[in-house]
């Protein structure tokens, strides 16, 4: 726990640093597993390595004592707010980390988490969708994400009302009731919407998984949202969309998963409950990213091999 509180330390400090994000730090993969980061002065140290082995450019030799001290301020205010919640950080260079994610374009450099940081390690189905579903939406989202946790596929879903509780509250209702990851556009321990402040608990109680980029406290903005998006379809096997209209946030987790190679699953849904609002975004990533209809989890459960644990 030491040496991982360390690295996440080390890591988190030079973030702080402006100018340094995780493509960087990917580079400095090696250096950044020999560092020790002990006083603010460490810092600046550690920046004329990187600028010496040309993976810094030289106006990093701008940086002053003044900017290491209150990068590595905000580092140790930040590891005091996730001890003080119960809140754990993986880093890319850690076993726990999710490597899928490392593909983005813009790939997180570490994760705060709270719950089974193993379950990240298994087969996973990303259920998503619009926050007004249908009666049959919400009904088919919670059906298929309680088949897929009791065939040991976790669920991963983003914590909104609608779709996303509903696929949480299916796995909470399934034989498996830990297969369950949701990634929050709030920070760390903190949970947003405040109204499903009673869901997390029981995915936690249940032995399942919350993760962030943010950490404790941070102020939610809307491009969150986006990035929330990105990580569900990096760490996912598959997508599938239950419901969503033609401008929906969730045709953004399913153009991720496309630029991805995951496997996509659109719903279909009988005439009744046809509208643009229910169907439209379905049949645009159907035509777009060739996502396939189908109409419950048996269909797609050929992509999750034997229900690897």
């Amino acid at each position: 726990m030491k040496e991982e509180m360390n690295v996440g330390f080390t890591i988190l400090a030079l973030t702080n640093i402006k100018g340094i994000g995780s493509k960087t730090l990917f580079k400095a993969r090696e250096e950044l597993l020999s560092w020790n980061l002990l006083e603010p002065r460490d810092i600046l140290e550690i920046l004329e390595q990187l600028i010496v082995s040309k993976k810094l450019p030289e106006k990093f030799y701008q940086i002053t004592i003044k900017d290491a001290e209150m990068a590595f301020t905000e580092a140790a205010k930040i590891f005091s707010d996730i001890d003080s919640k119960n809140v754990r950080i993986s880093t890319f260079l850690e076993d726990s980390f999710p490597l899928e994610a490392v593909n983005l374009e813009n790939p997180p450099a570490f994760l705060y988490y709270q719950g089974d940081i193993r379950l990240l390690k298994r087969q996973k189905l990303a259920i998503v969708g619009t926050r007004k579903p249908t009666a049959f939406g919400f009904k088919k989202a919670q059906e298929i994400a309680k088949e897929a946790a009791d065939y040991k596929v976790v669920v991963v879903s983003g914590l909104a009302l609608g779709v996303d509780s509903a696929a949480h509250k299916g796995v909470l209702l399934s034989t498996r009731p830990e297969s369950t990851i949701a990634v929050l556009p709030s920070g760390a321990g903190d949970v947003y919407p405040a109204s499903n402040k009673k869901l997390a608990f029981e995915i936690l109680k249940n032995g399942g998984l919350l993760i962030s980029e943010r950490p404790p406290g941070a102020e939610i903005q809307k491009h969150n949202f986006v990035k929330r998006d990105r990580i569900i379809a990096a760490i996912a096997d598959g997508v599938l969309a239950i419901e969503a209209a033609c401008t929906s946030g969730t045709l953004i987790t399913m153009n991720y998963g496309f630029e991805l190679g995951r496997k996509l699953f659109v719903l279909n849904h009988s005439v009744d409950y046809e509208s643009e609002d229910t169907i439209g975004g379905l049949k645009k990533a159907a035509a777009q990213y060739g996502a396939l209809w189908i109409n419950e989890f048996g269909d797609l459960m050929g992509s999750f091999g034997q229900g690897k644990s």
